[in-house]
C-alpha cells in the first residue's frame, strides 16, 4: 500500500485528473512521451531551432480535451489544483467574459519542472501539462504563443 502512495503521489497533473475521470468519455487525453519527444528532435522536418531548444528540456506532454461541459471540467480541474495547493502555484491567470485562463507550475529549488494550463471557453475545456525542465525562456514563449501577454 505505502508503494501505491508513492506511485500516485508522483503523478503529473494530468495522470491525477484524469485518474478521477477515467470512465468519462467525454474527455480525450493525448500524451506525448519522452521517447516522441526524443523522435521529435531527430526528425527530419523542418527544424525550427526555437521549438527545438523549447522541447529539448521537456520529458512529456499531456493535452487533455473536452468539447461539451466545459465550465463543470474547469472547476473540476481546479479542485484538484487545490487539493494538491501544497504542489502547485498560480503563475498566471487570464479571465474576461468568454475565457478563462490559469497557468501553474511546480518547482523543485528554483527550477519549473511542470507547466500546467487550464483553459475554459464556452462548453470548450483544455488542460495542456508540461513535465521536464523549463527555462524562463520556456515560459515566455508559451505565453506568446498562446497570447496570453
Amino acid at each position: 500500500m505505502a508503494l501505491l502512495s508513492v506511485a500516485v503521489s508522483a503523478q503529473d497533473f494530468a495522470s491525477r485528473f484524469m485518474a478521477e475521470h477515467q470512465a468519462d468519455s467525454n474527455l480525450t487525453c493525448v500524451t506525448i512521451s519522452p521517447k516522441m519527444m526524443e523522435e521529435i528532435m531527430k526528425s527530419d522536418a523542418e527544424k525550427d531551432k526555437e521549438v527545438l531548444d523549447m522541447i529539448s528540456n521537456l520529458k512529456s506532454m499531456q493535452v487533455l480535451t473536452s468539447d461539451v461541459e466545459g465550465k463543470k471540467y474547469f472547476n473540476a480541474a481546479l479542485k484538484v489544483v487545490e487539493k494538491n495547493s501544497g504542489r502547485f502555484e498560480s503563475f498566471l491567470s487570464f479571465k474576461d467574459k468568454s475565457e478563462n485562463c490559469q497557468i501553474m507550475v511546480r518547482k523543485k529549488k528554483s527550477t519549473i519542472v511542470e507547466l500546467v494550463m487550464l483553459m475554459h471557453e464556452k462548453n470548450h475545456f483544455a488542460v495542456v501539462n508540461f513535465t521536464g525542465n523549463m527555462s524562463p525562456e520556456f515560459i515566455a514563449q508559451i505565453k506568446r504563443h498562446f497570447h496570453l501577454l
